[in-house]
């Protein structure tokens, strides 16, 4: 499906889009990507075959770990609206496609990571495709949630290191002796 770059800025700019919330806990998603994301594939799957766009999100619950399903005209999430606008404006048919998004400060250095998931004409398709999507899908979000997890351990690890070298530092100058000025007393 091909969409006119100005209609979709314009439907975007007025949130004229279907949005879905899930909250999942982090337990639950790692045991099960794709039964976790089962509810926004269903509901971007109607979307797209109604030919509207959407928002999907995926929010892992006490984490500062957000996923998003969205169809669109390039890899931008929907709040980087005027970005896209400059980039899109002039273009007349784009095609859409679903993309997948992850926002997270420990996923990698932008916060963001952004994959597509298919052409918006692929999604959904056929149970077969359904299900290979809902797949690539899961081992996506496996890797986002290894990415973030080694990146928490690297950053935990330079923290102790920081924190151990602020401790020698602290002790160092705690050992080093005080030179006191002897006084006379006056008789």
């Amino acid at each position: 499906m091909e969409m006119d770059a100005q209609k979709f800025i314009d439907d975007v700019t007025a949130e004229s889009f279907e949005t879905c919330s899930v909250e999942v806990s982090l337990a639950d998603l790692k045991k099960d990507a794709a039964k976790a994301f089962q509810p926004l594939m269903e509901f971007m799957e109607e979307q797209v075959n109604s030919g509207r766009l959407a928002s999907a999100l995926l929010q892992v619950k006490g984490e500062d770990i957000s996923f998003y399903l969205q169809n669109n005209i390039v890899n931008l999430p929907y709040r980087y609206i005027k970005n896209i606008s400059k980039m899109m404006s002039d273009e007349t048919n784009c095609p859409l496609n679903v993309y997948m998004f992850v926002e997270s400060p420990d996923v990698n250095r932008s916060k963001m990571r952004i994959d597509e998931l298919s052409s918006q004409d692929d999604f959904a398709v056929n149970a077969d495709l359904s299900a290979k999507l809902s797949a690539k899908l899961s081992a996506w979000t496996n890797d986002q949630l290894a990415a973030i997890e080694e990146n928490q351990k690297i950053e935990q690890e330079a923290a102790e290191k920081t924190d151990k070298k602020k401790t020698a530092a602290k002790k160092k100058t705690a050992a080093k002796k005080k030179t006191t000025k002897k006084t006379t007393k006056k008789k």
